[in-house]
């Protein structure tokens, strides 16, 4: 016969609802109506001992994003354009543009035709046929529920998925059973209840008595559940210590508006008005009545593009105020360097800005429609473009950022000009330490005899860099496990 097996009264209480069938901690602690941190705890002393095994399972927690429940509520898109067909027949695309908003068409018409909804004849969009998809049922499933959880993700939820309707969230669940050699000696009654001493008084040691006690011994390598504690936006956390680092260098913070005329967004730059950059297909024109100018400045502003303005070439075309006066959403933040100046002249000073910027990238794991920029200027009549090395190089280093290049470069607005790289562990150098000395046209037209380093940081890369992600989209993640994990400043 076996020697009779020692359980503490809790032991026994445990391993009496897993004889037969692995049980989640979630269901014991219920079942038990033990606090689950109570219960992890035990069941790590009971691992230990090998009174049971223990496995676990990797699962997923669907929930629906905004957009997602607003799709639940009004219907998927390409479903409501072949109702809207059902009863019409067949229509343009413009008769169409009335129902829907422009993104949300295309994405109407793109799982209409793949779901075999709609076809397109003689010119028109034609209605098939309609039925409920299992993607529609899976949407209507996690509204209903408010959240579902699965093992892998099916098809229809990859798709969901990648329609951005869903969100998807790992988490681990433990499961126990007793192990065959504790379930033995429970079924043949081979076993003992000890009692638990949890506190020894002063009494029981002078006695003695302590040494007839079975005390629990203290296991110094079991993890305890780990507990989320709130924490800052990782990004926005960087964001706050790029500012400190700049405070500590000596800099104060400047900002203006989003929203700007193109003569302060690119004019005032020596940004031609047929430059590239200045197209809609990179630039968000703002729908409002144009800007009202300074007429005065804004002929020196003219001067400076069209013919020699005291003593530097412009570029010599005729200069239109009409286009200067259109609002855009500010492409970058050097027009708030540009506003300092302009107010303050030739005074000496140290200024940066940390603010949004808006461009039309197409999306990838480098561009963004939205991105911060880290702005800056130096003033002061001694200054040279060594300086501004010294700085972009000093300030990476301080973000723990020692992998720097620089290379010449070439910008409307600065000249000399360079672009310095750090590096990033998955995508190798990446351009994001922009800088240069402003021209002495723009200084001229702003009345400033003093020199101007400047410098307009793509600080979402370094944070790239620094938080060791490849994808810029990761920074404004809604992903929980990301923003658990990330590393923090």
């Amino acid at each position: 016969m076996m020697n009779e097996i020692k359980f503490y009264e809790r032991e026994y209480q445990i391993l009496n609802k897993i004889l037969n069938d692995f049980k989640s901690l979630q269901e014991l602690s219920s079942e038990l109506n033990i606090p689950f941190a109570t219960l992890y705890s035990w069941v790590e002393d009971l691992k230990i001992k090998g009174y049971v095994d223990a496995r676990d399972e990797i699962l997923k927690k669907i929930s629906l994003t905004e957009e997602g429940k607003r799709y639940a509520e009004q219907g998927l898109p390409e479903k409501r354009l072949a109702l809207i067909l059902k009863e019409k027949e067949a229509m343009s695309l413009e008769e169409l543009k009335s129902f829907f908003t422009k993104n949300e068409l295309d994405i109407a018409i793109m799982h209409a035709l793949k779901k075999g909804f709609i076809k397109y004849f003689e010119g028109k969009i034609k209605f098939v046929s309609l039925y409920e998809t299992n993607d529609e049922k899976l949407l209507n499933e996690i509204k209903n529920k408010g959240e579902i959880i699965v093992n892998e993700l099916n098809e229809e939820l990859k798709i969901l998925k990648r329609r951005g309707l869903i969100e998807v969230n790992e988490f681990k669940k433990t499961y126990i059973k007793a192990s065959k050699f504790v379930r033995d000696s429970i079924i043949s009654k081979n076993y003992v209840i000890i009692p638990e001493i949890s506190k020894i008084t002063s009494d029981d040691i002078i006695s003695g008595k302590w040494k007839q006690y079975p005390l629990k011994a203290y296991n110094l390598e079991a993890l305890p559940p780990i507990v989320y504690f709130g924490r800052s936006q990782v990004y926005m956390r960087f964001l706050e210590e790029v500012k400190k680092v700049l405070l500590e260098m000596g800099f104060e913070e400047y900002d203006w508006d989003y929203i700007l005329p193109e003569l302060w967004n690119f004019d005032v730059l020596f940004v031609p008005q047929d430059h590239p950059a200045r197209d809609v297909q990179d630039t968000f024109r703002v729908n409002l009545p144009p800007a009202i100018l300074d007429e005065i400045f804004a002929e020196k502003v003219k001067d400076m593009h069209e013919k020699v303005f005291n003593e530097a070439l412009g570029w010599n075309y005729k200069w239109d105020a009409e286009i200067a006066r259109r609002l855009v959403l500010r492409t970058h933040t050097t027009p708030v360097s540009i506003r300092y100046i302009y107010e303050n002249k030739d005074k000496e000073a140290k200024v940066f800005c940390i603010s949004r910027n808006f461009r039309r990238d197409l999306p990838d794991r480098t561009h963004f429609i939205e991105f911060y920029q880290c702005e800056g200027i130096m003033v002061g009549n001694k200054l040279n473009f060594s300086n501004l090395l010294y700085f972009l190089k000093e300030f990476a280093s301080r973000l723990g950022l020692e992998k720097i290049r620089f290379k010449p470069s070439y910008f409307p607005f600065t000249e000399p000009s360079v672009e310095g790289s750090v590096y990033h562990d998955k995508l190798g150098w990446i351009e994001a330490l922009p800088g240069g000395m402003f021209r002495p046209e723009m200084l001229n037209m702003l009345g400033v005899k003093s020199r101007v380093l400047a410098w307009g940081i793509g600080i979402d890369r370094l944070a790239m860099a620094y938080l060791g992600i490849d994808d810029i989209r990761e920074l404004f993640s809604k992903d929980l496990n990301f923003l658990r994990s990330a590393r923090m400043l």
